[in-house]
């Protein structure tokens, strides 16, 4: 059925629209050069008929209202009657679709009234659900959101929002929802630790988003935040206590915070190691508690397993000419020329670098090819490769033996432990009663644990997904030798997608002017995630000098005759071998200074009065790179900033100190850091006169 103008109107309308058609649900306008169709979806169903002086015209307008279609010269008699036409088949046609309408409406606005009256913190995920929800009623009715509108006008007063993305309104009623719930628990986070917790600490423990990242810099109070965020949960009865997971990387750290949990909150919460979350898994499937091979709790049968498995392999000819070629080339931890073969295989470096590489190549779960394959993509130039490939001949014998001697001991290790545990959550055999996953320490997660902990935050049926809060410093992330991966932390946004990060904006350890320095430091590397981090403990005095490493002493004196009361000092350095010979002499000369060594690594979560950095020089730290071999395929991707693990170390190392710090190295060779230091103007105090060799 089509109306059109006649030869006179179309000549004089000029190339507009002459002539107008009803189409299969839709219209279609005919010019004297082009032809469009309108779909009844994008007409909002009225016609405007308007009388000219010899001819009528036909008015369309969008179903959003933006645009409008207008057909000129046609026949005045026959307009009305032709727009009663079309009116017909559009009603027609919109008939059935506003009753599907009329039966997705309630739900849709039960749906919103739902969302909207939760008193409690919205979480992205069920905002989401609900926008899809809406999304696909309307789909169903075939309507467009201007259409259904047009209908129910009433309704999509309240619908459309929704369906046009209401994230600041949700954010908005987030931020009130916020304040009031800080006002209400005031008084409670005033009490619950031995000081009030500070506003940053209230948020983070607040805050119920799907995946929660607390970064929570050196001496800023994580556990404090963990603590109370369990307690808040449990006295708010967002949660039972069994309905909570907190895990900790060692056993120390996971019965400390278990005493703590128990004192504060209620014993009932559960609190485990990976190591003991992956056997209670594994128990609760299998029926039995897993066999784990002695060599990864016993470092002596470790050894003794490692010595009897390399003198076996040495005694075959073709595996002892492959070591010989290789350290024709290659340096081998431990391996001395001078020493007999059995000293070699009962070398304690030897086997410290066997088992890492063990135990790498156990996380990384790859076989011999496809490793052999990732070395040739690394990017690493030919003779890094060569070696790497090398070191793979070598140790890839005795992966296997280690493998095949837990198959015939029918044990597991550690990280055999938790990806049998992953894959038990994975396939269903497994059904986690947390909704809350708490993870301390998060920067040194590794992907094969974060694996873990994916699998246990997916959703099981119709509950609520459970949701995972982590606490942790990329500013403090060192242990990249033992599989931890930074950018796991720095990339939890990409990650996760829905979540919220909070920043833990105080420290109460260390003063500003340590702030200063060891801030500013760490932040040269733009990888690094972006925070300010303020002392509580303000101070003008400069709290960071240099010092010539032949001094140490010197400056122990002056610091004992200041302090005839116990206080605490740390000596570090990047190795064990930059212990003080004197160290035990000066136990008995200053017994009141509490003299302790240990190396940056080892002072991770430590503190003390003062900390003195010892050898801080070229070559030693920040240490060349050593992962030119293959730990360095098999760790996390090297880092495209200059030392920037080594980086982290150094502001671990810094961070230690409540009062003061002093970083010692010789003038003749000093290192680096010690150099950037003194260039860039650093708040310290600089008793080194450098040599200029020192700084090229």
């Amino acid at each position: 059925m089509r109306l059109t103008a006649g030869w006179l109107a179309q000549w004089l309308v000029q190339g507009d629209y002459c002539s107008i058609a009803l189409g299969e649900h839709c219209l279609i306008l005919d010019s004297q050069t082009e032809t469009e169709e309108i779909p009844f979806d994008d007409w909002d169903g009225a016609i405007a008929v308007h009388r000219g002086v010899l001819w009528g015209a036909l008015e369309i307008t969008s179903a959003d209202q933006e645009y409008c279609w207008t057909v000129h010269g046609l026949p005045w008699r026959e307009c009305k009657q032709f727009a009663t036409v079309l009116l017909e088949a559009y009603r027609n046609w919109a008939q059935g679709r506003v009753e599907t309408l009329d039966q997705q409406l309630p739900e849709m606005l039960s749906r919103i009234d739902d969302f909207v009256g939760q008193n409690t913190y919205l979480r992205a995920s069920e905002y989401h659900k609900l926008t899809r929800f809406l999304d696909q009623s309307l789909a169903m009715t075939g309507l467009t959101q201007e259409l259904a509108a047009s209908f129910r006008p009433m309704a999509f007063d309240k619908v459309s929002p929704w369906l046009d993305g209401n994230e600041d309104w949700v954010a908005e009623t987030n931020q009130q929802w916020l304040q009031q719930e800080a006002e209400k628990w005031s008084s409670w986070f005033d009490k619950f630790e031995s000081s009030p917790l500070n506003p940053s600490q209230r948020e983070a423990v607040l805050i119920n988003q799907d995946h929660n990242l607390v970064l929570a810099g050196a001496g800023t109070g994580k556990t404090s935040v963990l603590v109370a965020r369990a307690g808040y949960l449990v006295a708010n009865q967002v949660a039972e206590p069994e309905a909570i997971l907190m895990l900790a990387f060692g056993r120390k750290a996971a019965d400390e915070m278990s005493e703590r949990l128990g004192q504060k909150v209620n014993s009932k919460i559960k609190v485990a190691t990976f190591h003991s979350l992956g056997t209670q898994i594994i128990q609760a499937v299998e029926g039995e508690r897993p066999n784990v091979t002695p060599l990864a709790l016993d470092e002596k049968a470790r050894a003794g397993w490692i010595a009897g498995m390399l003198t076996e392999q040495w005694e075959t000819a073709a595996s002892a000419k492959r070591w010989q070629k290789h350290l024709t080339q290659w340096r081998i931890p431990g391996f001395k020329a001078d020493n007999s073969m059995e000293k070699q295989a009962r070398s304690e470096q030897l086997a410290a670098w066997i088992w890492r590489h063990i135990e790498l190549l156990g996380q990384r779960g790859a076989n011999k090819s496809e490793l052999s394959q990732s070395i040739e993509q690394s990017g690493a130039h030919e003779g890094t490769q060569a070696r790497m490939k090398s070191e793979l001949a070598l140790l890839w014998p005795c992966f296997r033996a280690y493998q095949q001697h837990l198959k015939a001991q029918k044990q597991i290790d550690f990280n055999t432990m938790i990806q049998k545990a992953t894959d038990y959550v994975t396939d269903g055999k497994f059904t986690p009663p947390w909704r809350f996953i708490m993870v301390d320490e998060y920067q040194d997660i590794s992907p094969h644990r974060l694996a873990l902990i994916e699998a246990l935050c997916r959703p099981v049926g119709e509950q609520p997904k459970p949701s995972l809060f982590a606490v942790g410093d990329d500013w403090q992330a060192i242990y990249r030798f033992a599989g931890a991966d930074v950018n796991l932390t720095t990339g939890f946004e990409q990650r996760f997608g829905a979540c919220h990060v909070t920043e833990l904006e105080t420290t109460y350890r260390f003063n500003s002017m340590i702030g200063e320095v060891a801030n500013t430091f760490v932040q040269q590397n733009p990888q690094q995630l972006r925070k300010q981090l303020t002392s509580f403990k303000k101070q003008k005095r400069k709290a960071v000098t240099l010092l010539c490493q032949d001094l140490l002493e010197q400056e122990l004196v002056q610091l004992a005759a200041k302090h005839n009361e116990p206080t605490t000092v740390l000596l570090l350095g990047r190795n064990n071998s930059q212990r003080p010979d004197k160290l035990k002499a000066w136990h008995k000369q200053w017994p009141q200074l509490g003299l302790t060594f240990m190396t940056c690594h080892a002072s991770k979560g430590r503190e003390a009065d003062y900390v003195f950095i010892l050898d801080v020089n070229r070559g030693v730290f920040p240490a060349p790179d050593r992962e030119t071999g293959l730990a360095g395929c098999l760790q996390a991707k090297n880092e495209h900033f200059t030392d920037a693990e080594e980086r982290r170390l150094f502001y671990v190392a810094l961070t230690r100190a409540r009062h003061h710090v002093w970083v010692c190295a010789d003038p003749e060779k000093t290192s680096p850091f010690v150099n950037e230091l003194i260039d860039e103007r650093y708040p310290v105090m600089n008793k080194i006169k450098r040599m200029k060799a020192a700084r090229n």
